[in-house]
């Protein structure tokens, strides 16, 4: 299991500390949970591809799958460096 903390940024820019726990750490496939508040944004932020960045300099392109006022379950793929120069 892949536990730690991170940044995720919203399309408009805004970010959340967040919480992760990825249960599925295959390849550069990631599946689990983003522990935040997201109680005060609207559910429609979540709707569209997100980004988690990682403490661990990681980043990751997700697509939430369910959402609550407590955590957002998700599955996404890493996104590789070179990738991200670009």
């Amino acid at each position: 299991m892949n536990i730690g903390k991170g940044r995720l940024i919203l399309r408009d820019g805004r970010g959340i500390a967040v919480e992760y726990q990825f249960g599925s750490d295959y390849d550069d496939s990631r599946t689990g949970y983003l522990r935040c508040d997201t109680s005060c944004f609207d559910p429609g932020e979540f709707s569209h591809k997100l980004t988690l960045q990682c403490e661990d300099e990681a980043t990751v392109v997700l697509a939430v799958v369910h959402y609550s006022d407590r955590y957002l379950a998700v599955t996404g793929r890493l996104l590789a460096v070179t990738e991200e120069a670009a």
